[in-house]
């Protein structure tokens, strides 16, 4: 037999095995043959594809797949199947210095390649270019405007992105929901919902982020002190079971009713929920990643409310209600949510708070601001704010993400860095500390901390909530819809009107004057920690109570 035809017979061999899911066969068997790289092109691609479709590789491995992808792709660039290989091996590595030219220079040559448009979209939300990622998400979706992948991160992107309208936002919302709606895989998915009444009301809440997340911790309080004798909990979870943890455990012992739908398609799910008759169905993801909204816009329950997670519209027709509060939705902006709003009376969610908490003890030797918050809400306008603040200033700020190493990579850390210094920022000036495991250990953290400065468009919540706990006064801005109000209805329940910017000038000006303020910590510290323990952002009780009065007047 001749080597090429050895080698078409392997390549049909390796085929079936990597359909079959033995991808660590077709890599112990290419090895047995010799350097993986000196192999005929066919070998080395399912090689590399094996690497990269086995979730079990580390990451020099998938480093490895993605430089014998690229080798492939430099001898035949005609063959973009494998530069959209190295796109997707690169998300796994989390390093895309080399990938982002590559499909730059593609691009360039063929501008209308859903692939390579959906790849810069990807790439540049990940780097928290959230402007580029738009532009690049916007082009995508008029070539092909019945496209639904990637609509829920698009949607997400615009909520942290400078200069984005309501309007817009709204209308793209709409144009989503539509595109469910007429889901032909579904036409026979239609249900009639017993009218009569369960003995309690059956309420289910649906996510895909129970586990260690700000979901779940605001989330604990109000399954703890919901009445069980008016009310019977269902959890509906979007979380594979690889990603439980000791929170996940807590929440399943919680219920007796948990439903796991990670593993079923939109129509097995929907069915499966459907069962469970539930009165009312909570969503707390929206169009976050773990998301099902398919099966949300499907209706699964007779009453549907989007609350916590996702703090706006979702224009999802079958999504009836959205709770709120009124510092974050004003009467005449009702009109751009789809949902009939619900007003809690004080604050729209809140913690209950089950740990001790460090002294409050601060000896910082230069003024020090902090941001805890996501490193992509950290928008274009924010930058621009913050580097003239420490333009102008003997100060510093520290920057901490609150996802673990897994999730940020370096890459987004420099990309971040580049831009403070682009605009004229000391390198020094800015200090990057690693995410903290221990919660105590990450609270402790704002004892370095004089000020917080909050993100805008989209304000921090936990982070906010941690740093007052620990005595540090949260600088935000005034918004103009749901997600970007959080922070002001957040310090107007702590009567903390004056840390409330009404605009970019106002904001620097405020942050700069804190700077002269002698004394802060006497005058916040721990005043500030007995107040917020006081007021309603900890008092889980009432907003239980309150919680409970909104459902039952819809049910």
């Amino acid at each position: 037999m001749s080597k090429k035809s050895k080698n078409i017979d392997l390549s049909k061999t390796f085929l079936k095995y990597l359909n079959d899911g033995q991808y660590k066969r077709v890599q112990l068997e290419t090895e047995k043959l010799g350097k993986p790289e000196d192999q005929s092109p066919s070998i080395i691609f399912y090689y590399a594809c094996a690497i990269t479709l086995n979730q079990s590789s580390n990451i020099k491995d998938l480093r490895c797949a993605s430089n014998l992808f690229e080798k492939l792709y430099v001898n035949n660039r005609h063959d973009l199947q494998l530069l959209c290989n190295m796109i997707e091996v690169s998300f796994r590595t989390q390093e895309f210095k080399v990938v982002l030219p590559y499909v730059e220079e593609a691009y360039n040559i063929n501008q209308s390649d859903e692939r390579l448009l959906l790849g810069l979209s990807k790439i540049h939300l990940y780097l928290a270019n959230l402007d580029e990622s738009i532009k690049y998400y916007k082009i995508l979706f008029k070539i092909n405007p019945k496209s639904k992948i990637d609509r829920s991160e698009f949607l997400t992107c615009l909520n942290y992105a400078s200069g984005i309208t309501q309007e817009f936002y709204f209308s793209e919302c709409l144009n989503y929901s539509k595109l469910m709606e007429n889901n032909k895989e579904l036409e026979h998915c239609s249900f009639n919902f017993k009218n009569s009444k369960n003995n309690k009301i059956k309420i289910g809440f649906f996510s895909g982020d129970f586990k260690n997340h700000p979901v779940s911790f605001f989330l604990k309080g109000l399954l703890l002190n919901l009445d069980k004798d008016k009310f019977e909990i269902s959890l509906i979870s979007n979380l594979h079971n690889s990603h439980y943890d000791n929170t996940t455990d807590e929440l399943r012992l919680s219920t007796k009713d948990w439903i796991d739908i990670s593993k079923l398609s939109d129509l097995e799910a929907t069915n499966l929920v459907r069962s469970s008759e539930l009165d009312i169905l909570i969503d707390l993801c929206g169009f976050f990643r773990g998301n099902r909204v398919q099966v949300i816009s499907n209706r699964v329950a007779k009453i549907q409310a989007c609350w916590l997670g996702y703090n706006n519209t979702t224009g999802i027709k079958n999504m009836d209600y959205l709770i709120a509060d009124h510092n974050l939705i004003k009467k005449e902006e009702e009109k751009l949510y789809s949902e009939k709003i619900l007003f809690l009376p004080k604050i729209w969610n809140a913690m209950n708070l089950s740990v001790s908490l460090p002294e409050i003890k601060k000896n910082n030797l230069i003024f020090t601001y902090a941001s805890f918050n996501n490193f992509h809400k950290i928008s274009n306008d924010t930058i621009d704010v913050w580097s003239k603040i420490l333009n102008c200033s003997n100060s510093q700020i520290i920057l901490k993400n609150p996802m673990p190493p897994s999730i940020v990579g370096e890459e987004l850390k420099l990309n971040l860095l580049k831009k403070f210094i682009v605009r004229g920022v000391e390198k020094k000036k800015i200090l990057f500390i690693n995410h903290k495991k221990n919660f105590q250990n990450h609270l402790g953290l704002y004892n370095n901390v004089d000020v917080a400065l909050d993100t805008f468009p989209y304000p921090g919540v936990t982070t906010s909530f941690d740093a007052v706990l620990m005595g540090v006064p949260v600088l935000t801005m005034k918004g103009h819809n749901f997600n970007s109000r959080c922070g002001e209805s957040i310090n107007i329940n702590l009567q903390m009107e004056s840390f409330i910017a009404e605009n970019k000038d106002d904001y620097f000006n405020k942050a700069i004057s804190f700077q002269k303020e002698k004394n802060i910590l006497q005058k916040f510290g721990k005043n500030l920690r007995e107040k917020v323990l006081k007021s309603s952002l900890f008092d889980i009780k009432d907003f239980t109570k309150s919680f409970e009065k909104i459902i039952q007047k819809i049910i």
